[in-house]
């Protein structure tokens, strides 16, 4: 196996990761193992009935739900397989450290460490809002991160040779709304503010209804030992939702002017392309999960796609690099 195709294999495994994290997450599984890193003192999740007589004896607060156990624990695995990828790497790297760099792999090992800091957060801090959406950054963070290795370690991604449209000032400023916009969509569902407008593109029969962007912006307060269902009010819960709306159209009519700029190349077509197709599929999953009340596949692909936007948009910003960019 070359360099290339454990980078590759730690991209696919690190998409899995951040859609099955949403999945946990959606699913309301989040708390599934009130412990860290095991789960009811387990490796895996108790299954007998004596074990989860006796896990429900150790947190008597939260009863065992296998159905939930299961997912969180699935989801620790294989972020913990994904480690130990990214450590071969990093020691692949560093042994052939004279004829490439290994300072990205080296970065990824800290980046893998500190989303092991925060999923032991998550869970000791119950899923407290801040912790939740930097936990799923993080998990961004590192796919961008992955992305740009693979891509670097692929000869056949070559820099793009301008010709005058597509700027790379321009694919950084995507990239940063992206960013940005996906922060804003995890913010709500950490606040569990998906559902809180009802109705697209209105919000509860309203264009502008009563909302709190002061509670719904406040990231450090503490409501309460528990943060499960969320703890904001319904206005402010309006306010994170709307939030997410604005930036949505925000995003899109950048993206749309972005993509007929790429389209008028033929070497950025088929990115242009792609890019447009995954918009569009991302459009269609956010209304549906408005209108049809957050179904779980539908959510669950929602953040899925919003990962392949990220990575589109790294190969794109890794595209139009300069030939002496690493």
């Amino acid at each position: 196996m070359k360099f290339k195709h454990l980078a590759w294999l730690s991209v696919g495994l690190a998409l899995c990761v951040v859609v099955l994290g949403a999945f946990v997450r959606l699913s309301d599984a989040g708390l599934g193992c009130p412990d860290w890193p095991g789960c009811y003192g387990h490796l895996a999740w108790p299954t007998e009935s004596h074990e989860i007589e006796a896990a429900n004896e150790l947190h008597p607060e939260r009863a065992v739900e296998p159905h939930k156990a299961w997912k969180e624990m699935v989801h620790r695995y294989l972020a913990g397989i994904l480690g130990l990828m990214v450590l071969a790497m990093f020691i692949w790297a560093f042994k052939l450290r004279h004829k490439q760099s290994y300072a990205l792999p080296l970065v990824l090992c800290f980046v893998i460490l500190f989303q092991a800091a925060l999923g032991m957060w998550t869970v000791t801090l119950k899923l407290h809002p801040s912790i939740v959406m930097s936990h799923l950054m993080g998990g961004m963070l590192m796919l961008s991160l992955l992305t740009w290795l693979a891509c670097s370690r692929t000869e056949s991604i070559t820099p793009y040779r301008y010709a005058g449209h597509v700027k790379r000032s321009m694919v950084v400023m995507g990239l940063v709304l992206l960013v940005f916009q996906i922060a804003l969509g995890g913010w709500t569902s950490a606040n569990y503010a998906a559902l809180a407008c009802q109705g697209f593109p209105a919000c509860n029969g309203q264009w502008w209804p009563e909302m709190d962007f002061i509670q719904a912006l406040d990231i450090f307060k503490k409501y309460g030992p528990n943060y499960e269902f969320g703890v904001k009010d319904g206005p402010a819960r309006m306010a994170i939702q709307m939030m997410h709306r604005i930036g949505f159209v925000v995003v899109t009519l950048y993206f749309a002017w972005l993509i007929f700029k790429l389209t008028r190349n033929r070497e950025l077509l088929p990115l242009g392309m792609t890019l447009a197709a995954l918009l569009l599929v991302q459009i269609m999953l956010g209304i549906i999960n408005v209108t049809m009340a957050l179904p779980l596949p539908v959510a669950t692909m929602h953040n899925g796609v919003a990962a392949l936007l990220l990575m589109t948009m790294v190969v794109l910003l890794y595209k139009t690099r300069s030939e002496q960019t690493p």
